[in-house]
């Protein structure tokens, strides 16, 4: 059933004035947290498949032995999530936010041709693996455009990325009638299941823009929400030092304000000087633990699953935000000891040089 022209009058209202808003000077508070473009969003306390895909299973370098040499159960942190994330179904909202100096870099937006495969070839390079949150108009239709984005989609699961649902074609979703939230989610992950096999369970809604019926809709079936703390900017810049500014700034911002000291950041692998903003933010980083290796403080830790702001939502209400990450103190001490080594040795390099 339709509106009538006055009723969508007043449902549309609101959206044009937040929008004017935005472009009048609010692209800070986007960069620094999806909620400024949320209706309703908890915050927590400060603080087979195809051949082209043969294996969806991320990698397992990064695992590290059990402290028990002969372990009943395995630790969480030697499960790394599959690509599409099914251990981290039905989760409660995820802010970003960290009681730990962790960082997650997810991209949304994409596949693109001229940046995405760039990017996974820094990436490589870099020793990091992201989130992919991907817009799937691109990869719908018959096209040779259409196809050479599915393709990339292919190899960012090859290379090891989790695959992500950032909705079909980007709408803003608390403006949608509830079948067509549906559709939107849904419609992304048949396109996603048709080019890598099966359907994703982590959503980032587009501008993180969402409500109380937004969530429940998206709870419904099964997804868990990704937001982000560490915004970049890189929608309202043209040049990669910008991005890293706004990021230093906002990493600030956020442990200076709310205590957290790492969280999600977000970017975006549909601008070129986005991508070139990675390795700089990676070697500012490095850099950074440099210094704080020499005071005995926790260092900056570059993680590559969601699992570790991943809460199960249980009976919450879907609109209830996960608490800050929070490591148990055997893990933190197990990766902030091999972080250290590693560290050590990379900031001697740099000094002999």
């Amino acid at each position: 059933m339709t509106d009538s022209p006055r009723r969508a009058l007043r449902r549309t209202a609101p959206l044009v004035l937040c929008v004017t808003t935005f472009l009048a000077g609010a692209g800070l508070a986007y960069a620094t947290h999806p909620t400024a473009a949320s209706s309703h969003a908890a915050f927590p306390p400060p603080m087979p498949p195809p051949e082209a895909v043969p294996a969806l299973t991320r990698r397992a370098d990064d695992v590290t032995p059990a402290l028990d040499p002969e372990p009943t159960e395995p630790a969480l942190e030697d499960v790394p999530s599959p690509t599409f994330a099914e251990n981290l179904r039905d989760g409660m909202v995820i802010t970003g936010a960290s009681a730990h100096r962790i960082l997650l870099f997810t991209f949304d937006d994409g596949p693109d041709a001229r940046n995405t495969p760039r990017l996974l070839d820094t990436l490589d390079q870099l020793g990091v693996r992201a989130v992919f949150f991907l817009t799937t108009h691109r990869m719908e239709g018959r096209g040779a455009w259409a196809e050479q984005n599915r393709e990339i989609a292919r190899d960012i699961a090859r290379r090891g990325h989790l695959v992500a649902n950032h909705t079909h074609r980007h709408l803003q979703l608390p403006t949608l009638e509830s079948d067509a939230v549906l559709e939107e989610a849904s419609r992304a992950d048949a396109v996603i299941a048709e080019v890598l096999g099966a359907r994703t369970w982590l959503l980032r809604p587009p501008g993180g823009s969402r409500s109380p019926r937004v969530d429940r809709l998206l709870a419904s079936r099964g997804y868990t929400q990704v937001l982000w703390n560490l915004g970049t900017g890189d929608p309202q810049v043209r040049d990669a030092d910008a991005v890293v500014r706004t990021f230093t700034r906002v990493l600030a911002h956020r442990e200076r304000s709310y205590g957290e000291r790492g969280g999600i950041v977000l970017l975006h692998d549909t601008h070129a000087w986005s991508v070139d903003a990675v390795p700089r933010i990676v070697s500012w980083v490095r850099e950074r633990n440099c210094a704080l290796l020499e005071a005995g403080e926790e260092l900056y830790d570059i993680v590559d699953d969601p699992r570790w702001f991943h809460v199960a939502r249980g009976e919450r209400d879907p609109s209830d935000a996960a608490p800050a990450a929070r490591f148990d103190e055997v893990t933190l001490a197990r990766r902030q000891g091999r972080l250290a080594d590693e560290t050590r040795q990379r900031c001697e390099r740099v000094a002999s040089r």
